[in-house]
Order: C-alpha cells, then sequence, then structure tokens
C-alpha cells in the first residue's frame, strides 16, 4: 500500500463556523487541527517560492486547477471514506435533486479528478441522529497496476475527536498526500493514513506539494443543507460516480 499522510487544519470558517479553533492528538494518526491564518500571509511563508492556493482558499477552485493543467485526462479515482470506530453510513450525491446513495462504512467509491463532491456521513455509533456534511476535492489520481485500483484507493479517515470538532462549530481540514519515497519516514507503518502536524500560519497545500503529491482535500464542518433552498453548489458540481459493487477491479463498478 502506497504511504499516505494528511495535513490538518481546522480554521474557524468566517459566516459559518462561529467558534474558534483547538488542537486534537488523533489516536494512532499523529494529527493537528490548526488555527485560522489568511491567504495573503500562507502565500508569502510557501518556503520561498510563490504558491498562490492554500486551505481557505474557496473549495472547488484546486481541484479546477488540477483538471486545466498540460495532459490532464479525465480519470476516475477510487478512495475508501472510513468513520473510525463509528460503523456508520456514507451517502454519496450525485446530483442536487438526488437523494444520496448510502453505502455501509467503510465505503469505496471512485470519484472524478479535477471535481468536488458532497458526502453525507450518519448512524454513527458515539453520535445517534448525528448527520454532518463533508466534501471531499479531488487532485491528483494514483497509477497502480492494472486490475488492483480499488486495491490503492485513496483512505479519507475521519475520527471521533473530528466529528466531534466539527458539532462544537469549527471546519476541520485535511490535505491529503502521496508522499515521495525519499522523503518517507523510514519505519513500518501499519496504516494505510497518517496525519502530520502543521503549524497554524503553515499553507498546508504547499507543504503537501513539497512532501509530495497533493490527492485531496477533506472538509468537515457543521454547516447543513437548508431544507427549502439549499445553497448554490452545497451538493458539489454533479460529476459522475462510480459505486464499487463487489471488492476488486474499478471495472467491475457502475455509475448511478
Amino acid at each position: 500500500m502506497f504511504p499516505f499522510r494528511l495535513f490538518v487544519r481546522s480554521p474557524a470558517a468566517r459566516g459559518f463556523y462561529p467558534l474558534g479553533s483547538r488542537t486534537i492528538l488523533t489516536a494512532g494518526l499523529l494529527a493537528l487541527l490548526a488555527g485560522w491564518t489568511t491567504t495573503a500571509h500562507a502565500q508569502s511563508t510557501s518556503r520561498g517560492r510563490y504558491f498562490p492556493l492554500d486551505q481557505s482558499t474557496p473549495p472547488g477552485v484546486a481541484g479546477q486547477w488540477s483538471a486545466i493543467r498540460p495532459g490532464f485526462a479525465m480519470v476516475m479515482q477510487p478512495v475508501r471514506v472510513e468513520l473510525v470506530g463509528q460503523g456508520g453510513q456514507v451517502g454519496v450525491y450525485t446530483g442536487p435533486d438526488a437523494p444520496p446513495a448510502l453505502l455501509p462504512a467503510p465505503a469505496v467509491v471512485a470519484l472524478r479528478v479535477g471535481s468536488t463532491y458532497r458526502l453525507k456521513i450518519s448512524d454513527m455509533a458515539d453520535f445517534p441522529g448525528v448527520e454532518l456534511y463533508p466534501t471531499v476535492e479531488m487532485l491528483d489520481c494514483l497509477h497502480p497496476p492494472r486490475g488492483r485500483e480499488v486495491e490503492f484507493a485513496i483512505p479519507i479517515v475521519l475520527t471521533a475527536d473530528e466529528i466531534a470538532s466539527a458539532l462544537d462549530g469549527r471546519l476541520v481540514t485535511k490535505v491529503i498526500y502521496l508522499e515521495q519515497p525519499d522523503r518517507a519516514a523510514p519505519v513500518r507503518n501499519t496504516t494505510a493514513a497518517r496525519n502530520r502536524l502543521a503549524h497554524p500560519r503553515e499553507n498546508v497545500l504547499a507543504l503537501a506539494d513539497e512532501a509530495g503529491r497533493p490527492m485531496a482535500i477533506i472538509r468537515l464542518g457543521g454547516r447543513l443543507p437548508d431544507a427549502g433552498a439549499p445553497g448554490p453548489g452545497f451538493f458539489g458540481n454533479c460529476a459522475p460516480v462510480l459505486f464499487i459493487e463487489q471488492p476488486g477491479e474499478i471495472r467491475e463498478a457502475v455509475q448511478r
């Protein structure tokens, strides 16, 4: 399995999440949920390089930029969504007017690189009656051996601490990246995904880019859809989803 790590930040998203941020160390994974920083400062402290994007960039922008780079092809990348110790269900939205397709966690689906998706997590053991709506912004894809795409699904791991932080009114943002082999920690890792601490004023996207290849941005907060009139784009940009019917190969998936 490829070594993945996650840079994590928890800025208070102005207008939606009124409370401040806090620092959390998740069990088994090294993680930091850091404070708010402005885009201008994050750009100016990217280790001497100009890096125009950071974790406070509006959702969807980084994905759109990744889709216009030279040689980009519309690729469906499997992801594995896990709610640690919670069981629960994962819903995937395919459009603003369609109900989410509900899957038991951990759920494996294939999402299109360059697109942003809205998920729904519910039926969690420690959070009865709670529903949260994280987003997944796909930035890049892996290149596993043919026929083993699902085996190398990008891990999207949400912990009880992160869920509780979102319920407290905070925004949890994770940047998942694939480590460069020559910069990976020389220790055996028992999990596919690990979290790394980041300073509150650091540009997490720039750090992920220096350490490897940023693959996805995950945002988890307490914002709920308006039952009468959901905000524009709340349910994503209606990009295609491949639902894995059987464990194994991506060609066994079907589009719903």
